[in-house]
């Protein structure tokens, strides 16, 4: 076998702080990756957002696409979703579980067209994904390496279930959404995982609120 992936650790499993890469790299360069953190689900307006990736390690992948939702005052009122060329070789064991190919990305924009209109749709609205520290990560490097500063507080879907859904067995995405009955038609496309993490946040809301009123 080459030298990609081995095998691919689903993101919503990896624990905080860690990244995997298919090769055992020095970091190349130096990002801060402290953002702010919110820990009860109280926004009721904010972006939830996904990535798909080239692979684990935000300093040496890129990003193939990104989807995201645009929640104000509890109604979704706009959405983000785009592929993106990485300029860089996607994996085959990255296809087996996006199932992006490399044909599918080329001729798409690059990170550098994209990433100005995607921080516009946030704004300076709180971000919300499952597993955050693998979200931000590449959401951090990427925007020092384009040189965009981004100051969005965070909300991790996968903290706060750990907190509030204490019933369950496990807290990754495709678990969850089964466990809650959620919809996924596409698992593992950036767009429809937001949209899952999305009705996701919404239950632990109504969680958080009944057991607070």
């Amino acid at each position: 076998m080459d030298d990609f992936l081995r095998y691919l650790i689903k993101k919503s499993d990896i624990k905080n702080n860690e990244f995997f890469n298919y090769r055992q790299t020095k970091r190349q360069t130096s990002v801060k990756r402290n953002y702010d953190k919110i820990t009860e689900p109280t926004a009721e307006s904010y972006v939830v957002f996904d990535f798909e990736t080239t692979g684990m390690n935000p300093e040496l992948n890129r990003i193939i696409e990104i989807g995201a939702v645009k929640v104000t005052e509890g109604q979704i009122t706009g959405t983000f979703n785009t592929l993106i060329y990485p300029e860089q070789y996607i994996p085959y064991q990255i296809t087996q579980i996006t199932k992006i190919t490399n044909e599918m990305v080329k001729g798409k924009p690059t990170i550098d067209t994209i990433l100005p209109k995607f921080c516009e749709f946030i704004e300076d609205l709180p971000v919300v994904a499952h597993n955050a520290s693998f979200d931000m990560g590449f959401l951090l490097c990427s925007c020092q390496r384009e040189d965009i500063c981004i100051n969005n507080p965070v909300i991790d879907t996968l903290y706060l279930s750990r907190k509030y859904n204490k019933e369950c067995e496990k807290h990754n995405l495709a678990y969850l959404t089964e466990y809650f009955d959620i919809k996924l038609k596409n698992a593992h496309r950036a767009y429809f995982d937001a949209l899952a993490t999305c009705e996701l946040y919404k239950i632990i809301q109504q969680k958080y609120y009944a057991l607070n009123d």
